[in-house]
C-alpha cells in the first residue's frame, strides 16, 4: 500500500469519496436479483435495449449511482464509521436503486425516440445540427453513463434527452438559427476539451471543472429548447468564466 498526495483538497476529497463508493459497492450484498425481479413491464423492455450489453450491467451501474446518493459528503474517517456507513448503505439500497432505475427509463425511452427519430432524418440541409445531436447523445448515454453521471446530475437528464427531441421537432424550420447555436457550443466543447486535456497525466478531473461540462448542457437547452428552462441562469460568457476560474484553481 502507498500513499499519494494530491495537488488540492478537493482532488483528494474526490478521489477518497470515489473509494468510498467503491468499497461499498464490493462489500454490499448485490441487489440486482431482487431488482431485476420487480422492475415494471414498461422498465424491463425499456431496458431491454440498453447501451451496456445487458440488463444486469445496467442494474450494476444504476446500484453504484445508488450508492453515491446514499454516502453523505462528510465521509467515514474511521473503520467505525465506515461500518455504519456500510449498515445505513445496506439498509437503504434497494428503495433508492429504484429510484433510480425509475429515472433511466425515460433516459433510455428518450434516448430510443431520439435514435428512431435520427435514422429517420436523411435531408443534408440539417446534417450540421443532426450530427451535433449525435454526438451529444454519445455523451450524454453510454456504458457506464449511471455511476458516470451521479445520482445528483441524473435528474437533470430526462430534460436534457427532451431537449433534444424539442429541437428535433423544430430544426427543419429553423436551421439557421440552430446553426448559429451549434457553433456557440461547439466553441464551448472544444475550449472545455482543451483545458481536459491541459491537465497533468493521473490528474483527477477537479468538480469545478466537471460542473463547466454540465453548464453546457443547460446552455444547450436555452439555445435550443428554450421552454423547457434551465437548472440555473446560464449563458456563453457565464460558461467561460466558469471554465477560466476552473483552470485557475488547477494550476
Amino acid at each position: 500500500m502507498g500513499l499519494k498526495v494530491y495537488p488540492t483538497p478537493g482532488e483528494q476529497a474526490a478521489v477518497m469519496r470515489a473509494g468510498i463508493i467503491r468499497l461499498l459497492s464490493l462489500r454490499v450484498p448485490s441487489p440486482a436479483k431482487y431488482v431485476l425481479e420487480h422492475l415494471s413491464n414498461t422498465e424491463k423492455l425499456t431496458f431491454s435495449q440498453n447501451p451496456h450489453g445487458s440488463v444486469a450491467e445496467l442494474i450494476r451501474d444504476c446500484s453504484i449511482a445508488a450508492i453515491d446518493k446514499l454516502v453523505p459528503e462528510e465521509l467515514p474517517g474511521t473503520q467505525d464509521a465506515f461500518d455504519r456507513l456500510y449498515e445505513e448503505v445496506r439498509a437503504e439500497l434497494i428503495d433508492t436503486v429504484f429510484t433510480v432505475t425509475a429515472t433511466v427509463e425515460k433516459i433510455l425511452a428518450s434516448t430510443r425516440r431520439i435514435q428512431k427519430q435520427l435514422k429517420g432524418t436523411t435531408s443534408l440541409a440539417l446534417i450540421t445540427g443532426l450530427n451535433d445531436v449525435r454526438s451529444q447523445l454519445e455523451h450524454l448515454v453510454y456504458p457506464g453513463f449511471v455511476a458516470a453521471t451521479g445520482y445528483a446530475q441524473l435528474a437533470h437528464l430526462p430534460r436534457y434527452l427532451r431537449g433534444i427531441e424539442v429541437r428535433l421537432e423544430k430544426l427543419p424550420t429553423n436551421v439557421q438559427r440552430d446553426g448559429l447555436g451549434v457553433a456557440v457550443v461547439q466553441r464551448l466543447e472544444d475550449e472545455y476539451d482543451d483545458a481536459v486535456a491541459s491537465l497533468a497525466a493521473g490528474r483527477h478531473r477537479p468538480a469545478a471543472l466537471g460542473r463547466v461540462r454540465w453548464m453546457i448542457e443547460e446552455l444547450r437547452i436555452s439555445l435550443f429548447a428554450q421552454d423547457l428552462g434551465t437548472a440555473y441562469s446560464v449563458s456563453e460568457k457565464r460558461v467561460r468564466t466558469a471554465l477560466n476560474e476552473a483552470l485557475a484553481a488547477t494550476r
